[in-house]
């Protein structure tokens, strides 16, 4: 056997392990451990729901290893828990995401994966920001729910690969406040206020000077929500805000660059920077004429304005992009002892707008500085509206089977202006050298797409514990404002269809009192992909298919030690001929698709209420580039996490990350005008807190 494989079996053996001494966990389970353990979760349905009734890949991460272990300050460090999750960090709080797919990179790449603050998205349909997580307020989350796969039909077009949806603490428990201090000048407050009606604030206060050369980022995010009800009505307010002003350092480059101390410290784009604000506004109303007959109703504000500086092209441009908008949720539920029927409309209508452009000449040679000039390169506006049907249907066939049927037709129209002349020329209508600019404006126009999206699945519950299911899927994303009307090269229209995906699944899960476990099989495959071809032009076409195997093992081995595996096996192919410098894609593996990925935790629950968890991480090595001629080895991470209760009130916590100072890139990339390039992995770095609680639940 290789090293390559040698150095990931021990994870999975960990797993096979676990499972054969599945009869030992029976025997040590009290003798009510196998009765019905319900886990509510609200994802898939929109409101409260058994998840044994759903016949999905559906990852829960509560309060026990969100805020059993507090300090996460980038969201990547609470999804690293959750199997055929893979975010790739750039600098500050930047990432790339993965949810059973490659990372996915490019213009509109952000419309395959569907994000969420209490169901409410965070970005309009139709301009998505492949950071946008970072307007969640994770630090103060109750729980996060991750769909995994297509989304099921309350979901909309973005809901390509899954759903992360973060759900923020609404319930009257304790209050706290805490502050908590780290290496490279890391500071943040946090405080969780619960009034006595129903009521809370939730704010995060952070500053962190960054590990590298003129880095670091200052982020705000407050949350505020107020309850009640009058007669057969139900409500829920809420307002989100987030901030941030960050000073970014950009890739650094150079075979294996990463593994150099000092050039992993260095920033090449000094200059870079992100500032964005993101504004929500929603109520949630819930009308229960009966108990078999409810209507909710939840409409929504959103403001989104975001300024930086584009490091990794060529004249390191700056763009403005934002967009305001408001929708509606409406959902209405019947419920009966055979039968449950889900039925909804959704509508939302957003106007965003767009400027890019680049202050002097860009570096490079004649060419560079030709094609990349001065000025501005993009100013346009767009109007655009989305209406969205659904139903779904749930079966009873007998006591342990239940069959659900879904689908979903969605229809989107972009009404597109530019405030710049048309073409490819400068903004002064004088030509580029070498055949022309880079950028490329489309004519004023308008575009329009429709979609129908089935689901089916069934599962078989032979106790409230336990479930197995089958499901057949189909997921879509329309095309984003940005593939439309921000060309490049001669493209001066963009004929595109919305990217369709069709998924199988076969997946089974059990809880008991000392032992729990998902795993699941899926294969999928994806058609009509958008893709910038050779000529620059973004075509819809393009082929991948996707395998996979995923494992969510937690064992409870004696009342004080728990053993967690989280994983996936995976493969991300191209599947369509596609020449690309003289290679066809066709069975090559897509770029920056690890094939396994997960982690394993030790935690260890002490007499006195302290606790500790040591986690291991692994990445495996991926190709760099579609071409599959370069590539990164993959790494392993060491983390190391303590709390402890001093008294009722008080909690203190360490965190160690980056045990073993291990050099590694959280991304490595390949470009034809930089070589290799990476976003370093950060030091090893020390983080203590403190919190103080307060009212009803303070005690631990």
């Amino acid at each position: 056997m290789t090293r390559q494989y040698r150095q990931y079996a021990l994870p999975w053996l960990l797993a096979l392990a676990q499972c054969l001494l599945l009869p030992a966990v029976h025997a040590q389970a009290s003798e009510g451990a196998s009765a019905d353990l319900e886990e509510i979760v609200v994802t898939a349905r929109r409101r409260p729901s058994d998840a044994q009734r759903v016949g999905r890949s559906l990852s829960v991460l509560d309060l026990e290893s969100l805020g059993g272990l507090p300090g996460q300050t980038h969201v990547q460090e609470a999804l690293v828990r959750v199997p055929g999750v893979n975010l790739q960090r750039g600098n500050g709080q930047e990432y790339l995401p993965a949810l059973r797919s490659p990372v996915l990179t490019g213009a509109g790449a952000c419309g395959a994966l569907l994000t969420a603050e209490d169901g409410i998205p965070l970005t309009s349909p139709g301009f998505c920001n492949i950071n946008e997580l970072f307007f969640a307020h994770h630090e103060a989350a109750s729980r996060i729910e991750v769909l995994r796969g297509p989304g099921t039909a309350v979901h909309g077009g973005n809901a390509l690969h899954g759903v992360v949806n973060v759900i923020t603490a609404r319930s009257a428990g304790s209050s706290l406040a805490g502050l908590e201090l780290g290496s490279y000048g890391l500071a943040r407050f946090r405080l969780n206020r619960f009034g006595e009606s129903d009521s809370g604030l939730r704010l995060t206060a952070v500053r962190d000077g960054g590990f590298r050369d003129d880095a670091g980022y200052r982020q705000f995010k407050l949350n505020a929500f107020r309850s009640g009800n009058r007669r057969a009505w139900d409500w829920t307010g809420g307002l989100a805000v987030s901030g941030l002003d960050q000073d970014t350092a950009g890739y650094i480059t150079g075979l294996d660059s990463y593994r150099d101390r000092q050039t992993a410290r260095s920033n090449p784009d000094p200059e870079a920077f992100r500032k964005a604000l993101n504004l929500r506004a929603w109520a949630r109303l819930q009308y229960r004429r009966s108990e078999a007959w409810s209507l909710v109703l939840t409409p929504y504000l959103r403001y989104s304005r975001m300024r930086f500086r584009m490091h990794f092209l060529p004249g390191d441009p700056f763009e403005r992009n934002g967009h305001s908008g408001a929708g509606l949720q409406t959902a209405a539920y019947i419920d009966r002892p055979a039968w449950r029927l889900i039925a909804g409309l959704d509508f939302e209508y957003a106007r965003g707008d767009l400027r890019q452009w680049q202050e002097g000449d860009a570096a490079g040679s004649a060419f560079v500085r030709a094609v990349f000039p001065s000025g501005d390169h993009y100013d346009y506006e767009v109007d655009a509206g989305w209406l969205a049907p659904f139903a779904q249907l749930d079966l009873r066939l007998g006591s342990d089977w239940t069959a659900s049927f879904g689908a979903r037709y969605e229809r989107a129209r972009y009404d597109y202006r530019t405030m710049l002349p048309a073409g490819r020329t400068r903004d002064d209508l004088t030509p580029c050298g070498f055949g022309g600019c880079r950028y490329s404006r489309p004519a004023d126009r308008s575009d329009s797409f429709g979609t129908f999206s089935p689901k089916a699945s069934i599962i078989w519950s032979p106790s409230g514990s336990a479930r197995v299911w089958l499901s057949f899927s189909h997921g879509f994303r329309m095309p984003q404002a940005t593939e439309l009307y921000r060309l490049q090269g001669a493209q001066a229209t963009a004929d595109l269809r919305p990217e369709q995906l069709r998924a199988a699944e076969l997946g089974a899960s059990f809880r008991l009192e000392a032992f729990a476990a998902q795993v699941a099989l899926y294969h999928m495959r994806k058609r009509d992909v958008l893709f910038r071809d050779a000529e620059l032009f973004n075509r819809a076409g393009g082929g991948t298919r996707h395998e996979g195997f995923e494992i969510d093992v937690s064992w409870r081995v004696i009342s004080r030690l728990t053993v967690e595996l989280t994983g996936s096996v995976a493969r991300h192919r191209y599947d369509r001929d596609y020449l690309l410098g003289g290679v066809n894609l066709d069975g090559l593996e897509v770029d920056t698709a690890p094939r396994r990925v997960g982690g394993t935790r030790l935690r260890w629950r002490g007499e006195a209420d302290w606790q500790m968890e040591l986690e291991w991480l692994w990445t495996s090595g991926y190709f760099m580039e579609p071409q599959n001629r370069h590539r990164y080895p993959g790494h392993e991470i060491l983390n190391l996490r303590a709390r402890a209760a001093l008294g009722p009130r008080v909690i203190v916590y360490l965190r160690l990350l980056n045990l073993t100072g291990r050099a590694y890139a959280d991304r490595a990339d390949y470009t034809v005008f930089s070589g290799e390039r990476y976003f370093p992995g950060r030091p090893r770095s020390l983080f203590a807190g403190l919190e103080w609680r307060w009212g009803a639940s303070s005690s631990n």
